[in-house]
């Protein structure tokens, strides 16, 4: 049997708990979190300000759209 289950329930979420905050740490770390560019990377067009605001990024939202397909 597993020694995962001995510890009873609280261990259980104790272990889900600690490996969710893992997670969340590692795509943290995964997201770009430099200051956003006003100039599209990709294109060169303007990013539009409300883009900029709500998150750090280097594309407008029509190449960061056709980089997420490819």
């Amino acid at each position: 049997m597993s020694t995962a289950w001995a510890g009873g329930t609280d261990a259980i979420l104790e272990r889900m708990d600690k490996m969710t905050e893992l997670f969340v740490a590692e795509t943290r770390k995964a997201i770009y979190t430099g200051e956003s560019a006003t100039h599209c990377e990709e294109c060169g067009e303007p990013i539009p300000e409300a883009r900029r605001q709500a998150i750090a990024c280097k594309y407008c939202l029509s190449c960061q759209t056709e980089l997420e397909k490819g």
